[in-house]
């Protein structure tokens, strides 16, 4: 059988004894700062592709030619041209069910990539804020939703295509054990025999390919089901964030520029961490960890993509901030939130010198959270 299979860093870095600047997102991204029209220009042409798309199988499943053979004009040789046309029908049910398993690949990639490209202008434009309830930026969630209710289409298809190739895999079995059965009929000839053996090879084989082909699709399925719960949840908290007009973490909003108080009474923070001065403008990226289990990931990741697009040499300060009242847990608990991100944010590609490290604390942090500034 063919089956072309395509291959669908942790990197260390030690934190920096580095102090805080002010910084200002507003600079760093101005294009997205036009008209509605090219709000719309950008998510439809310019937002760049996700890495984060479906990771459904890649194999194209191509049965065996089912080997020709003559009447010997025996019971069994009747047995035998029923078999082999059985054994064709399950073949031609192969590339009927291979050719739609393809064709669904192709719809969910390309879905999820328009998907991905109009969530990335979404985000972008929310991470600098806009007009709260902006009609143009409902318009790209719309065609989000619609992508994603696509990719639902695409999912319950799966699960009908796994129906039927289940259906297939209990006749090639019923069919294998047939034509075992056959080589203790009476009345052979020795043709006969010979194309049994060929027919169960042919069969076996094709036994093999169907439960490959089962295996994959069942897989597809649980991987897009998965994939489309994330989706529909980003939906969901996409659409929050335009009611405000401004993107965080678990609908957290990116509020106006304020101050960040610092408390004479804090005791000195860590020494990987660095001064207390007070930071101005509006931070590119907010993670509020007032519970347990945050999921900051994805958004930390579009904004620090963003970010490197928009400016290749830009400059990260990630700073810990503590409430006034809190207590040494509370600042270690940010202070290792902070450590965690900016390791993350080397891992993704960016040089350790370019990422800074501080702690802050702040008259009006209510928890623990991590801020992240560019310049």
């Amino acid at each position: 059988m063919k089956n072309s299979i395509r291959a669908l860093s942790f990197v260390s870095a030690s934190l920096l004894l580095l102090n805080g600047c002010a910084f200002s997102s507003d600079a760093l991204f101005p294009s997205l700062l036009g008209s509605s029209d090219q709000e719309a220009f950008n998510a439809d042409k310019n937002a760049p592709a996700s890495e984060g798309l479906p990771m459904l199988g890649s194999s194209n499943f191509e049965p065996v030619k089912v080997s020709d053979g003559g009447d010997t004009g025996t019971f069994v040789g009747q047995k035998v041209i029923s078999f082999r046309s059985e054994l064709t029908q399950l073949q031609d049910s192969i590339r009927e069910n291979n050719a739609e398993l393809q064709k669904i690949r192709a719809s969910v990639i390309a879905n999820a990539s328009q998907y991905h490209k109009t969530l990335g202008a979404i985000e972008a434009k929310l991470q600098v804020g806009t007009t709260p309830g902006n009609p143009q930026m409902y318009a790209m969630l719309q065609s989000a939703q619609n992508n994603v209710q696509q990719m639902n289409i695409n999912s319950n298809a799966l699960q009908q295509l796994s129906a039927r190739v289940t259906s297939d895999a209990s006749v090639v079995n019923n069919l294998s054990d047939s034509i075992q059965a056959t080589f203790a009929i009476s009345g052979a000839v020795d043709e006969d025999h010979r194309q049994l053996r060929i027919l169960q090879n042919e069969t076996n084989q094709t036994a093999i390919l169907i439960n490959s082909l089962l295996s994959e699709v069942n897989s597809d399925v649980t991987r897009q089901i998965q994939y489309n719960e994330t989706a529909n949840s980003n939906i969901v908290q996409l659409d929050s964030a335009i009611k405000r007009g401004s993107y965080g973490v678990n609908n957290v909003p990116l509020t106006a520029p304020m101050p960040i108080m610092t408390s004479r009474a804090a005791k000195p923070v860590a020494m990987n961490y660095g001064s207390n001065a007070a930071i101005a403008g509006k931070p590119l990226f907010v993670a509020k960890f007032n519970k347990s289990g945050v999921n900051y990931h994805d958004g930390l990741q579009r904004a620090v993509k963003a970010a490197k697009a928009k400016k290749s040499n830009v400059v990260f300060e990630v700073v810990a901030v503590t409430p006034v009242s809190g207590n040494a847990t509370t600042r270690s608990n940010a202070q290792n939130n902070a450590s965690t991100i900016f390791q993350e944010i080397v891992e993704m590609g960016v040089s350790p010198e370019r990422v800074m490290l501080s702690s802050r604390s702040s008259t009006e942090a209510n928890s623990p959270e991590v801020q992240i500034f560019v310049r």
